[in-house]
């Protein structure tokens, strides 16, 4: 077969600025996957940075690999990969700030490719949308049946709409939204609609806290009110088809002091145990959503032993590296085997890890994936960022049979990286 793997972006990406190194390199992890399968021919098409996808100019495979340019459409997109002729295109979508829409515009290449008698895996644009607006997925979430914390809606314009209108003496939107609000139970957590991950996230725990949120400079767009689920927190990841799904064992993500995992400091220490009733309403969950490709899903298990769905990523993840890496797989060969071959995907190792180190040099990057258990590094580092916090970190990946392996480097980490709080949360997990 010829397959093509691609990926999207609507960002201008800074390429002089923002730079992203992996050890060992996406290139290398695709040229000994094309070994693996002489008998396919394989492509990749991006646009920078191409996060999962071999980095430019650093494979020898220069002739199937195509970075396209920042402006192309989607339709341009889906014209070029129709140009190689492939019998099938695989998503590998990635993601991007401030909007977490790029499975939104990998779908619509897959709907061009599909109008042009191409076979794709790629989740549906119904299914990239409805996991893309928070709103959406909790009333996704009801409608398949699941269990989920009572939430209320914020239109940002009707808030703010009686401010120019001299005429209105209050805004009974606004009116009314509080008085919803005061039904919720305490804490809250307020979110973006549509945002990353994470970020912006704010919990509050009066109801005055939420009206005081609302009311201020903060909220500049439509946000989601809802019940604070106070728990564990965890992601795992699916890969499949219809009718064929792998769900990966959880990962126990650490949290910050207000209760929510920080994407840019957690660590995630696992693999849990995937109990048959989790395994279970993560398949009802992949069916009734139709998944087509890779997912990641963020989850909370309360004090009573109950799961919760928290969000729903319908794309490669910031867990993608550590399942990759614990199933002793490349990216390329567990999309491969989970959604072509329809393989169930073999267990992660049993002590895997993955934290944030501190950014740091190429030959200190060496130094470190050179330590026993330590099995991938991905740095990100932004050189325009004006905080330090901004800048970026160096993810670890450890992976290893028996648990001191990791407490070994770990304190090794501590040694190198003495006082750094990610660390020290680390050594807290696997003590």
């Amino acid at each position: 077969m010829r397959i093509v793997f691609y990926s999207t972006n609507s960002n201008i990406f800074d390429e002089e600025n923002f730079k992203i190194k992996v050890m060992p390199s996406n290139a290398s992890a695709f040229e000994t996957f094309c070994k693996l399968h002489p008998h396919d021919d394989f492509f990749c098409v991006t646009q920078k940075p191409g996060i999962f996808l071999p980095e430019s100019g650093q494979s020898s495979l220069k002739k199937i690999i195509e970075y396209l340019p920042q402006e192309s459409s989607a339709a341009s997109f889906a014209d070029f990969i129709s140009s190689l002729n492939p019998d099938l295109a695989i998503a590998m979508t990635f993601w991007i700030e401030p909007y977490d829409w790029l499975p939104v515009s990998d779908a619509l290449v897959a709907e061009y490719l599909n109008e042009k008698g191409i076979k794709t895996i790629c989740h549906s644009s119904e299914t990239a949308l409805n996991c893309f607006d928070k709103w959406r997925t909790h009333n996704q979430l009801i409608q398949l049946g699941f269990k989920i914390p009572s939430a209320v809606f914020e239109d940002h314009d009707l808030y703010f709409c009686a401010g120019s209108k001299l005429e209105v003496v209050r805004n009974v939107y606004k009116e009314s939204l509080l008085a919803q609000i005061k039904k919720l139970r305490l804490p809250l957590i307020i979110k973006d609609t549509t945002g990353l991950s994470s970020y912006g996230m704010t919990v509050v725990h009066t109801y005055g806290e939420a009206a005081g949120y609302l009311n201020s400079k903060r909220n500049n767009s439509n946000r989601l009110i809802e019940e604070f689920i106070k728990g564990r927190q965890f992601g795992l990841e699916i890969y499949g088809v219809p009718g064929a799904y792998t769900v990966l064992p959880p990962f126990e993500f650490s949290v910050n002091q207000y209760g929510i995992t920080s994407p840019k400091q957690s660590v995630k220490y696992g693999p849990c145990e995937l109990t048959d009733d989790l395994r279970e309403m993560m398949l009802k969950l992949a069916d009734g959503l139709g998944l087509c490709g890779a997912a990641q899903v963020d989850l909370i298990l309360d004090d009573k032993g109950d799961w919760h769905i928290i969000e729903i990523n319908p794309r490669l993840s910031g867990m993608t590296f550590t399942y990759a890496t614990a199933c002793g797989f490349s990216v390329f060969e567990m999309i491969y085997r989970a959604c072509v071959e329809k393989k169930p995907l073999p267990q992660p190792a049993p002590y895997v890890m993955s934290l944030k180190l501190p950014l740091m040099s190429e030959n200190k990057m060496k130094e470190i994936l050179s330590l026993e258990g330590v099995r991938l590094l991905n740095q990100t580092n932004d050189l325009a960022a004006k905080q330090e916090r901004e800048k970026g970190f160096c993810e670890c990946i450890l992976a290893a049979q028996k648990k001191e392996i990791l407490q070994k480097a770990v304190a090794r980490f501590e040694k190198l990286f003495p006082g750094d709080a990610i660390i020290l949360q680390a050594r807290k997990m696997i003590a």
